[in-house]
């Protein structure tokens, strides 16, 4: 999936290095010129966006006692392991049960909105443990992609469609379960393909393969 969205930003023009240092930024007058590759290589330009990440916010948290390292700790109710104190968005660690358990930091707005509505239901006291499928998109060009799941400790793929034709899924499997499907401008698959996800099916992979079969018969 990742080579061929690079496949299409080439094909609009972008240029793109991968695994290039930038060993410095050239301007003048203030105003950047290029910026020099520690390959040595030279790319003019005129404007620069550094994309460096971020750190989750937590250290009053932490230094306040509440548990947690890549971000703060929460249980199934998003609460901290301080009285009272919850914790919602990127920056709460939790069991996710899409992940197989694993704890993890979800960094996107359906996560945030998610967790919040767990968090207002437990202050509420009517407290629900937060299980929400975790699902994502991006509109590029044309393409328009969807994803569903996660796909932590896939051991299968199965490409469903033809990238050539820009409509197509890729289908990740844990132990023959469905656990997360990226959607090309395949709306339908991204549609009955949420339903396997959320249900832990273990589907026949050559029936996921063929585009011609419904996601909803796949077991």
């Amino acid at each position: 999936m990742s080579r061929f969205i690079e496949a299409e930003h080439r094909a609009h023009g972008v240029d793109i290095h991968i695994e290039a240092l930038v060993e410095e930024l050239h301007g003048v007058d203030g105003q950047v010129r290029g910026v020099m590759l520690a390959s040595g290589e030279y790319v003019p330009c005129d404007l620069v966006i550094v994309g460096i990440g971020i750190d989750p916010n937590v250290a009053p948290l932490l230094a306040a006692g509440a548990d947690g390292s890549n971000g703060v700790d929460v249980d199934e109710f998003c609460q901290t392991s301080l009285p009272h104190i919850y914790a919602i968005g990127d920056c709460a660690a939790h069991a996710n049960s899409f992940a197989g358990g694993k704890h993890l930091r979800l960094e996107s707005v359906q996560n945030a909105n998610d967790i919040a509505i767990t968090v207002a239901k437990s202050v509420c006291g009517t407290p629900e443990p937060y299980c929400a499928v975790p699902w994502f998109w991006s509109n590029q060009y044309d393409l328009k992609l969807q994803t569903v799941g996660l796909n932590v400790g896939y051991d299968q793929t199965v490409v469903r469609g033809e990238p050539s034709r820009r409509k197509f899924s890729v289908v990740y499997l844990r132990q023959g379960q469905v656990i997360e499907l990226d959607c090309v401008n395949a709306i339908k698959d991204y549609v009955q393909g949420r339903r396997l996800v959320e249900e832990s099916v273990v589907a026949d992979p050559k029936r996921l393969a063929d585009e011609e079969a419904s996601l909803g018969n796949v077991r």
